[in-house]
């Protein structure tokens, strides 16, 4: 029959008005009524008289996008959203006023067409009809994270009961083989409510089963899944932006243990832990949501170079103690939230800092 459930409204989700409502098989619909000659999901019947579509090409407006995956995603067939290859409605008089009155009242539409995004999540239209999601919603499973952000981290996991796919921004996971009653005793005990924290049952569908792509933790980092969407980081790694901190380290409002050294011990694996201040411990929580040196990347996990000076944030939080070098104060130090800190002389060796960094990388 063509597209599945191409006979569901659009109206409340897309600018354009599909009417694509009524099963013609199950309304005393001819075969002849019923015939999709290109195979678009549309009858032809439809195409001539109530969408103006060609029902012999299955993409009117030539913008990749077949006419029934448009029509059910309430986008608008004949606009492929550039004012060059407008397409009228064959129904139309095609006239110079008619055109005029199309582009000036509402085509071209740019989120019509392929590169467009009217659900705002980062996927044009074409890539959403690639995945199969829905471009008129950002997050098409309802699991509480976006499509996109999805998209980029699908991935399988191997479990005694078969094979889980994490991240499908189809499938919210509801319950899934991973989330045991242990794991579930575990999640609602640290999602209290208090201190900031989610609260569990929050964190439920309407009928209180919880999505695995959502709450778990699938690095083992200490972050769920959707506190790294929040931040901007990968739920599969544990440093996200490869800077040698851990994400939850970068997070962290709190002094941290560390199992690598600092200051002339940079990096060096140790057997006991050092306990050291957070590298962004002063900064709110809101702070990880901005991006300071307007690169596209959050501040903190997410982002290897925070302030913007040159320097990893591994790097300068590697040479941020003040107590390892007594000889010098705290503003003397390197910080990763502070981009003025690239031109100092911090061992007094008349060499910048950033210049010793670019040296670091050369022994």
């Amino acid at each position: 029959m063509g597209v599945s459930g191409y006979y569901q409204t659009s109206e409340s989700i897309g600018q354009f008005d599909s009417a694509v409502e009524d099963d013609l098989f199950g309304k005393g619909s001819t075969s002849s009524e019923a015939l999709d000659s290109d195979g678009d999901g549309l009858a032809d019947s439809l195409e001539e008289t109530q969408y103006g579509t060609d029902p012999f090409d299955e993409d009117t407006d030539k913008d990749g996008m077949s006419d029934g995956w448009e029509v059910e995603h309430g986008l608008n067939p004949l606009d492929n959203g550039e004012s060059e290859d407008l397409v009228t409605d064959p129904g139309q008089a095609e006239t110079e006023d008619a055109s005029e009155k199309n582009e000036t009242e509402s085509w071209p539409d740019p989120n019509q067409g392929p590169n467009g995004d009217p659900d705002g999540d980062g996927l044009t239209n074409q890539a959403e009809a690639d995945l199969g999601t829905d471009p008129q919603r950002s997050d098409s499973d309802n699991d509480g994270l976006g499509d996109r952000w999805e998209s980029l981290y699908t991935t399988t996991v191997q479990t005694p009961g078969g094979t889980v796919t994490l991240f499908d921004p189809l499938s919210g996971n509801w319950d899934c083989l991973l989330l045991d009653q242990a794991m579930e005793d575990a999640l609602s005990e640290r999602f209290d409510g208090e201190n900031g924290n989610a609260n569990w049952e929050d964190l439920a569908n309407p009928a209180g089963t919880h999505s695995c792509d959502m709450v778990l933790d699938t690095d083992d980092d200490g972050l769920a899944n959707f506190e790294e969407e929040q931040f901007g980081t990968n739920p599969t790694a544990r440093d996200s932006d490869f800077d040698l901190i851990d994400d939850i380290v970068e997070v962290s409002n709190t002094s941290v243990s560390l199992f690598i050294g600092t200051g002339e011990d940079c990096n060096i694996p140790l057997l006991d832990p050092i306990v050291r201040a957070a590298p962004f411990m002063a900064m709110e929580r809101t702070w990880f949501l901005q991006d300071m040196d307007n690169d596209g990347l959050n501040n903190g996990p997410s982002d290897w170079d925070t302030d913007g000076d040159g320097m990893p944030d591994g790097f300068e939080y590697c040479y941020s103690h003040q107590n390892e070098h007594p000889q010098h104060n705290d503003l003397e130090t390197l910080d990763p939230a502070n981009a003025s800190d690239g031109y100092g002389d911090w061992d007094d060796c008349i060499d910048f800092r950033l210049n010793q960094f670019h040296l670091s990388l050369e022994n």
